[in-house]
């Protein structure tokens, strides 16, 4: 069965972004680490989730090429956002819900990727959508941020299905939430 999963790197102290949105303290580690991990996970994923500030995000790294390349993807957002060329997007402004029946049809029976932020997986959380969280967490203090999960109430104890640790300190965790 295929599942929604949110993958994502955080702080120690539960960041996914610094206050001003930013993401240097974990560029500073590189990927290479990381990539064998992500390229396993990434190649079981049929259809993305994001919001608009990781869309923007995106529209903003210089000499932009597409990263999710033959994926359909949903934009949370209530604005109007430009289309990336070569980007198969699709602005969303409805319910969650319905979102979640449309996503997971389109991923077919490949898994559904939650990108970010923590506000879009939260409300997946919330309303009892999100399968699975994957979380990476980098050996790092940021203070204040972006939380990894705000969340509108606490959630029962969460099953570990998994450890990975990374050399340089960081240990993906990944816990089962349905």
């Amino acid at each position: 069965m295929a599942l929604t999963q949110y993958y994502v790197a955080s702080s120690i102290d539960g960041f996914i972004a610094d206050a001003d949105d930013r993401i240097e303290w974990l560029e500073q580690f590189g990927f290479t680490a990381f990539q064998k991990s992500y390229d396993a996970f990434y190649s079981r994923i049929g259809a993305l989730v994001m919001g608009a500030a990781t869309y923007r995000f995106l529209l903003d790294q210089p000499n932009l090429e597409w990263p999710y390349a033959g994926i359909p993807t949903w934009v949370l957002t209530h604005r109007e956002l430009p289309a990336i060329e070569g980007a198969e997007v699709v602005f969303w402004a409805g319910d969650i819900a319905q979102l979640d029946g449309e996503v997971r049809i389109a991923a077919g029976d490949r898994n559904v990727w939650v990108v970010g932020g923590g506000n879009v997986a939260a409300q997946f959380v919330d309303a009892g959508l999100l399968d699975e969280l994957r979380v990476t967490v980098m050996p790092i203090i940021v203070g204040s941020g972006k939380p990894l999960l705000p969340i509108g109430r606490p959630t029962s104890p969460l099953p570990l299905a998994s450890t990975t640790p990374f050399e340089g300190g960081a240990v993906e965790h990944v816990y089962r939430l349905t």
